[in-house]
């Protein structure tokens, strides 16, 4: 159960928003017919709730919000594991701001108002962490790295969001002042299936490959006992990403589960986020990033290699139409 939250007291830049909802109905977001069906009684209920502008929304699968036990909380300014820092140096304060480029109403009173992030927010990039899981992903963008991205994905399917989704958050160089950012917990694509970051990750029984965590990683902060995480596909699946030919593992179903019912409720609160993927003149799915122009006039879902000719992540692993199929069913 989603413990209370008072983001007026957290953050008192963002001022709650009084409800006038007596109880929380639980209402899944694809069954919705627009984004008001969604809203949630401002204390949570359903644990499925996501904060934007300080209101919550339901998506029909398991979120752990900042302020929750257990949560990641891209607002501290302390390290979220200064235990495992290693030598690494955490500088206090140097955190990129995470204020979106605002028009002049916002601008004026200080306050974002969910009117107000619509006209601004139309796409979605989905990245893969390269960490494996979303304990060591958190601990590499801030307590490392000062990044931040508004949702992790674990293996298990739980998802996390680590700030309201009215923040910029630093994921994705361009995009980030007008999207939202995902990070899976995924260990990448390679340019060879026997790379050893792949034999290192992945071990195969009489039900295929899994993930097999390794030693190193001391805690892996799956929520799910004993969860087993498997590819989706039980093959590696190839494919060619910015002119590379890479080899990836697919992700789990219970991340494709979540991130549909995720997505299905951001398209419903932001209305300019269409739900598909970059497309050739074909109409096939594009694998390389965006020009400028390109990027300027596109709104939807997007591949962090669509963003940046640097990046290949989510890979070629990462089933979009199966994505697409999921989120509109």
């Amino acid at each position: 159960m989603t413990m209370p939250i008072d983001m007026a007291a957290r953050h008192t830049h963002r001022p709650m928003r009084s409800f006038l909802i007596a109880t929380c109905v639980f209402l899944p977001a694809c069954a919705a017919n627009n984004w008001d069906a969604i809203e949630a009684d401002s204390r949570g209920c359903a644990g499925d709730e996501i904060s934007v502008c300080g209101r919550l929304f339901h998506t029909g699968t398991r979120v752990v919000l900042w302020s929750e036990p257990g949560g990641y909380d891209a607002y501290s300014d302390a390290p979220a594991f200064p235990d495992e820092l290693r030598g690494w140096s955490f500088a206090p304060g140097r955190r990129y701001s995470t204020r979106r480029t605002a028009p002049a109403v916002v601008k004026a009173s200080g306050v974002w108002h969910i009117q107000d992030l619509q006209a601004v927010v139309d796409q979605f990039v989905i990245h893969y962490d390269v960490c494996g899981t979303s304990r060591q992903c958190f601990r590499v963008l801030h307590d490392l790295r000062k990044l931040s991205v508004h949702f992790l994905l674990d293996v298990d399917g739980t998802i996390y969001q680590t700030l309201d989704l009215a923040e910029r958050a630093w994921h994705g160089t361009r995009a980030n002042d007008r999207s939202v950012g995902i990070e899976i917990a995924h260990i990448g694509a390679y340019p060879r299936a026997q790379h050893r970051a792949l034999l290192e990750w992945y071990r195969v029984d009489e039900n295929g490959p899994y993930v097999r965590f390794p030693k190193r990683i001391k805690n892996t902060g799956v929520r799910t006992p004993n969860f087993v995480a498997r590819p989706s596909r039980a093959e590696l699946v190839a494919g060619n990403i910015q002119g590379q030919d890479l080899w990836q593992y697919d992700f789990t179903d219970q991340q494709y589960a979540a991130l549909a019912k995720l997505t299905a409720a951001l398209a419903k609160i932001f209305p300019r986020l269409r739900v598909d993927y970059p497309r050739t003149p074909e109409g096939q799915l594009r694998t390389t990033a965006l020009g400028d122009d390109e990027f300027r006039q596109y709104s939807g879902l997007i591949g962090h290699y669509h963003v940046q000719t640097n990046k290949t992540d989510p890979g070629p692993a990462f089933d979009w139409d199966r994505l697409l199929c999921e989120v509109r069913q």
